[in-house]
Order: C-alpha cells, then structure tokens, then sequence
C-alpha cells in the first residue's frame, strides 16, 4: 500500500503504511491510498473519522453505491478504464471521499500514471492562483477526467481506421480479423459504460450544496463535454458494426467462391466415374464390348463429360 499525502503548501509526502501519517491533519489536504485492502478501511474511518461505506458496495449498480452525500462529507466513485495492454482496455475503480478539508481518494492502481503529465500541468495551472482547496482540487480532477476520456476514445478511432485500412488490404479474411473487431468493440463498451458513470456523478455533484458556484459552473462545461465525447463513442460503435459486417460479407463470398470450387470439380469428376462405373460392370450383354471402337467411344465419353460441364460452368461465369 502506498499513502500519498499533499499539504497546504502543496507538498507531496509518500507513506507505507496508516501508522505514519501525522496525528495533526490540519495542514494536509489531500490523502491518496494506492492499492489498499479491505480490512485497511475500518482503520481509515477511525483516523479520518469518515464513513467509508461506499468502497463495499461499488460493484452495485444502484446510485446509492457509487454516490453518497451526507451532512458532513460527501463520496462518490467511478470506473476509470486504462489499456493494460496495446489492444486491451481494463478498468479499476476510484473513490473519493470528501471531509471538511480534506479529499482522500482510494484506489487499487494509481490512475494518475495513466494522465500525460502535459494535461496534469495545464490543469494544475488553471487552479495554481486559487486557494488550495477541496473545491479547486475538485475542478482540478473534474477537468482532467473528461480529458482523458476523449484521448482515450480518440486511440480507439485511431485503432478502427487502422484496421479498417489493413482489412480492405487483404484478400484472404478469417475470423481472427472479426476476433479483433470484437475486442474493439468491448473495449468501446468499457469507456461508454465509464463515461455514463462519470456524467451521472457529476450531475449529482453539480446539485450538492456542498459545493461552491465555481465548481458547478465547471461541472456543466465539462458535461457539455462528455455529451459531444459521448457521441464520438457512439460513432465508434457504428463503425465498428459498419467493419463487421464488411469482413463478414468478405467471408461470405470468400465461402461462396470456395463451395463454387467444389461444385465444379464435383460435377466435372462424378459424370466421368459414372461412364467408368457403367463400362466396368462387364456384363455379358454389352455391344460396346465386342465393338472395335468400344475403347475408344469410352475415352471419348469421359472426356467430354468432363469437358463438358466446364464449358457449361464458364458460360455461367462460375470460371474466371
């Protein structure tokens, strides 16, 4: 576990365990718990004096759950989604819980590594003038969350016209290029699902007393915001279903073409067996037997009756 304390001069001191953190909590505004475990919160609630009820129950999806407001603190959570790996969107979840002056934030990763540090300085110069407090850590954070967001939708986009352009390349489709559709799609899913979490708690944020007009004016920019990221999210999934169904036609025909290969080669092969299955029978009474000619006429046969179909098939335009 690793404890991250931020005072009012805007120092950063890092901590290992409860026990080192100062009796006198005046000066500190802000504690980040970095990969905590359950039986860490009871001692949490006792030091902070906070109700920590709500790091329980954030897999629940009732709004009880993920929002909590009461007269002397407020705590909400969201699922913040990463890339664990290059093609592979996982996601963790962050709480907060506000305390007269002080924010303490809990989560299994620290998400802040997952922030280019060019938008965490933009954002930490837009507030480095105003009073360092809850509120403007708040608008710090609610401004570099929505940004993120519409960087990560933006690598998803990027992801979907590469594939799209490597797909129409290709003439041989499989369902690994459907596999890969697949995972962009899930992976589309995951930051859909986390931005409709993190618009809900900013509407609530934005109808809480506890928070000053500042704030809330922040709140509904940002709002207007995740609305228009939102709709770029939803341009990803339409894509997406768009590159489905074209690798899926692709494989049809691909299908189509090889199921035309066997019916060829099925028709032109059988009428042939079938000439040679009748000639092989040697039954007494058959003229062709006795004939001169016989050997040659059966030649003859098989080779037109594979022939045959094939000039057939190419009038059809079944041969290219």
């Amino acid at each position: 576990m690793t404890i991250k304390l931020l005072d009012t001069d805007r120092n950063i001191t890092k901590v290992k365990s409860i026990d080192e953190i100062p009796k006198d909590l005046k000066r500190i505004n802000s504690v980040q718990i970095i990969n905590y475990v359950k039986k860490d919160i009871p001692v949490f609630e006792k030091v902070f004096d906070i109700d920590a009820a709500i790091l329980n129950n954030s897999e629940d999806i009732e709004i009880s759950s993920h929002y909590l407001e009461k007269e002397n603190q407020l705590a909400f959570n969201f699922s913040f989604p990463y890339f664990s790996s290059p093609n592979k969107i996982e996601e963790v979840i962050v709480s907060f819980i506000l305390k007269e002056k002080i924010m303490l934030s809990f989560m299994d990763i620290n998400f802040e590594k997952f922030i280019p540090e060019s938008k965490k300085q933009e954002h930490f110069d837009k507030t480095k003038n105003l009073p360092f407090t809850i509120d403007s850590f708040l608008q710090m954070m609610i401004g570099i969350v929505p940004d993120y967001f519409a960087d990560l939708t933006e690598v998803i986009s990027k992801n979907i016209k590469t594939i799209y352009l490597r797909l129409q390349k290709e003439n041989d489709f499989s369902e690994q290029g459907l596999n890969e559709i697949t995972a962009l799609k899930f992976n589309n899913f995951i930051v859909k699902e986390s931005l409709n979490e993190f618009r809900r708690i900013l509407l609530l944020l934005r109808k809480s007393d506890k928070l000053q007009s500042e704030v809330k004016e922040a709140i509904l920019m940002e709002l207007t915001d995740l609305t228009v990221i939102n709709e770029y999210v939803q341009n990803n999934f339409e894509r997406l279903e768009d590159l489905k169904d074209y690798v899926s036609t692709r494989i049809d025909l691909q299908q189509n073409k090889i199921f035309k290969t066997l019916t060829i080669i099925t028709m032109c092969i059988s009428l042939p067996m079938l000439v040679a299955g009748i000639y092989g029978m040697n039954f007494e009474n058959m003229p062709e037997l006795d004939w001169k000619y016989g050997y040659a006429f059966a030649i003859t046969l098989i080779v037109a009756c594979f022939i045959g179909p094939l000039i057939w098939f190419k009038h059809k335009k079944w041969l290219n």
